[in-house]
């Protein structure tokens, strides 16, 4: 990447690149002034994604924008529906990193990435996060020349060495329950039992909270859902809320069959696994001073559990490259691989990279 900043307002940075011939990926935070006609009138060659806030070095904020100038060596694909994958294999052989924003709210989001993978060349390194606004309701967030879309993906594909460090830091509160009825990423019942019955009891419980009482947000926020992979990975599902049935909403798929836990959140924990996470992705890397940027994305429900401890979060990222420009954004799920191990679309996680 040739340069990485923010702004304030889109006025600054279309006046700012008038003249530019280059490709830009904007990562644009859901209060941010942001008027599409605006830019796409500007003349400017731009992809990009409206996420919940955006990062940039030490601070995190909801009405910021980051742009990334891109050099001639990255490619910049859009794809309008996740159902299809437009891309030809051969297009994507010849690149080592990738960047994956995908529509967060989405339903097609694993099978997407399934796809995904089959497309990507062996031993590439993925990271990412999904766009979207904490109103958890799908709209348009992606974004291109051509428009505006719902159902759609991002991926920048770049020659340069990617590593990535993956950490949650929640810890087991109960289970293990098996899903005995779900359909994407509606959660209906664990062991034969209504889902959000089994839920509410032992969170209701841990948190001497009540769900009637309160939004149901302000509750989940604490007491994720883990599923266990084959390996032990725990990989973190966010319940955001009920469906019409009394069904639990997911921020991602959750399989029929699958081993859950009920899992629960202890602050310092939370801001050490963000330490754990950028110290396993530098120490891949041979020359630290080969390190360019380092991205992240950081689930912003991670961020509303943690409130003012956030900044910890991202201090203890900044620490080990204190030299080195932070960016990324605060998602609806993170995306993350390593090597040539199956996608993973993650919640309440953090994930970094360091680009070199």
């Amino acid at each position: 990447m040739k340069s990485i900043k923010y702004y304030e307002k889109l006025e600054v940075f279309i006046d700012t690149n008038k003249n530019s011939k280059s490709k830009f990926f904007l990562l644009v935070a859901e209060n941010f002034n942001f008027n599409f006609d605006l830019l796409n009138y500007s003349g400017l060659d731009f992809k990009g994604a409206i996420v919940p806030q955006i990062v940039y070095e030490d601070f995190n904020t909801d009405r910021g924008m980051v742009a990334c100038e891109l050099d001639d060596s990255i490619g910049a694909f859009i794809l309008e529906d996740m159902t299809t994958i437009d891309i030809d294999k051969e297009q994507l052989q010849e690149f080592d990193s990738i960047m994956l924003i995908v529509d967060g709210l989405s339903k097609h989001i694993t099978t997407f990435l399934e796809a995904v993978f089959q497309t990507l060349p062996m031993k590439s390194e993925i990271i990412g996060g999904g766009a979207g606004k904490l109103t958890f309701k799908q709209e348009p967030v992606i974004f291109s020349k051509n428009g505006m879309f719902q159902d759609a993906a991002i991926i920048l594909a770049g020659k340069s060495t990617l590593s990535v460090g993956v950490e949650n830091g929640w810890e087991y509160l109960e289970g293990p329950f098996i899903v005995t009825s779900a359909e994407k990423n509606i959660l209906k019942s664990l062991n034969f039992k209504n889902a959000f019955d089994v839920y509410k009891e032992f969170v209701e419980e841990n948190s001497g909270l009540k769900f009637d009482e309160m939004d149901f947000f302000d509750i989940a926020k604490a007491y994720p859902l883990g599923i266990v992979k084959f390996n032990n990975e725990i990989v973190v599902r966010d319940p955001i809320g009920l469906d019409e049935n009394g069904n639990m909403i997911l921020v991602g798929d959750i399989e029929q069959n699958s081993t859950v836990n009920i899992l629960k959140g202890e602050k310092e924990k939370l801001i050490k696994s963000s330490s754990v996470a950028i110290n396993n992705a530098i120490k891949k890397v041979d020359d630290l001073n080969t390190i360019k940027h380092i991205v992240l994305f950081d689930c912003i429900s991670r961020t509303i559990f943690l409130e003012k401890y956030f900044k910890k979060e991202l201090a203890s990222i900044k620490e080990p490259v204190p030299n080195r420009r932070v960016f990324g954004a605060l998602t609806l799920g993170e995306i993350a691989n390593n090597g040539n191990e199956y996608i993973n679309f993650y919640n309440k996680t953090c994930v970094v990279g360091a680009l070199c």
